[in-house]
């Protein structure tokens, strides 16, 4: 489960208005401090910081490693619902 959007990258603390393509993706909340570097992995834009994160859909996030978060995030959305 995740959201795809497109925003400028000064929404993520980046000193730009390019316009990007991003995904939020949901993660367990002790992950999320390893996890967030801003340079590769944001914390949740759209979505509550707390439990998900954003990463920019420009090839520095190897496609594997997004595609490992989308499966983790679905989990986590099963999960919730019971």
């Amino acid at each position: 489960y995740g959201a795809l959007l497109t925003v400028s990258k000064r929404k993520l603390g980046i000193e730009s208005d390019e316009v990007v393509e991003i995904i939020d993706l949901r993660a367990e909340t002790e992950n999320l401090k390893v996890l967030l570097d801003k340079e590769n992995y944001y914390p949740g834009w759209h979505m509550n910081k707390k439990h998900w994160y954003t990463v920019i859909l420009d090839g520095s996030v190897p496609f594997d490693e997004i595609c490992a978060g989308i499966d983790a995030s679905y989990l986590l959305a099963k999960r919730s619902k019971g």
